[in-house]
């Protein structure tokens, strides 16, 4: 009976350890099909990759040109409109150094205009007044300039009007704060003028044109004039102070001596009126006339009673 229970036993042990053997067998089994498995479908999927990259190879090449050409495009409209800013930005910029150029040539021509005036020696007794060139009237036959300066400024008709150069003209109109300049060239300018070293005096008469020409007096009808001489005013009349600088000859025709104005009117810009008044000669009076004249041909001052 013993032997009996004991072969049992160990029949029993033996089946328990069979079984373990068994599920341990089949465990191993599942995991290597599951590795097989995976590894298999690692291959599969990776070979998928591999053909799905080669037949998309081409199509990926045919439209990567196009694709890179629309990259490039759309980098280079946006270089274009950061380039067109840019480019506003400097014509901006340009254009405000334009200003302050134009301020700045302004600003030298003005200091230049009264560095040549500070030069120019105006008649005795003369007060000059500075103004500006506000305006111009030219037309066929007209030819004048508009000064921002006028009665207020003890401006008068008659008066001279100068630049740096020489004589403009002279003042036709006065208002009070500006006033009209008939200028040398107008056709109904008239100006007594001589000849320097030619002993020739005569009338400077306008006649629209940059070179007016001088129509000589009665007595100057045999006179000659050679070019390069200055020609300067007279003073004849009392109209026009002498000695104011003119032009220069520049040679003949049959309306008389052509005369090179040293004015340039496009260039004028500032002006000096000369505020000149010719001095009055009063009458000699009886008691005057009658007084013995002294050692130097003065008359004596009458005895006091």
């Amino acid at each position: 009976m013993e032997f009996l229970g004991q072969d049992r036993r160990e029949g029993l042990g033996r089946k328990a350890h069979s079984r373990f053997n068994l599920v341990l067998l089949m465990l191993v089994s599942v995991l290597l099909l599951l590795s097989s498995l995976y590894s298999a479908q690692a291959s599969v999927f990776k070979k998928a990759r591999e053909g799905v990259m080669d037949a998309a190879s081409p199509v990926l090449s045919l439209f990567a040109g196009p694709i890179n050409a629309i990259s490039d495009m759309a980098g280079s409209v946006s270089d274009y409109f950061n380039v067109m800013e840019q480019n506003e930005a400097l014509r901006e910029e340009n254009a405000e150094l334009r200003q302050w150029m134009a301020e700045a040539l302004e600003l030298r021509e003005v200091v230049a205009s009264y560095e040549a005036l500070d030069g120019y020696m105006t008649p005795p007794d003369a007060q000059p007044i500075n103004a500006f060139v506000i305006g111009e009237a030219n037309d066929a036959f007209a030819r004048s300039m508009i000064v921002n300066a006028g009665r207020s400024n003890n401006v008068e008709i008659g008066q001279a009007v100068v630049d740096a150069d020489g004589l403009v003209g002279r003042i036709v109109e006065a208002g009070r704060g500006a006033a009209r300049v008939l200028l040398l060239t107008d056709i109904q300018s008239r100006v007594p003028v001589y000849v320097e070293g030619a002993d020739v005096e005569g009338i400077l008469v306008g006649n629209t044109r940059a070179r007016p020409a001088i129509s000589f007096t009665a007595s100057a009808e045999e006179a000659e004039a050679a070019p390069g001489q200055r020609v300067l005013t007279s003073g004849a009349g009392g109209a026009l102070p002498r000695g104011l600088p003119v032009g220069v000859v520049s040679g003949e025709s049959r309306d008389g001596i052509i005369v090179d104005l040293y004015a340039n009117y496009a260039r004028t810009r500032m002006v000096r009126v000369i505020n000149y008044a010719f001095p009055e000669i009063e009458p000699e009076t009886e008691e005057e006339a009658a007084a013995p004249a002294d050692e130097n041909g003065e008359a004596a001052a009458p005895a006091e009673g």
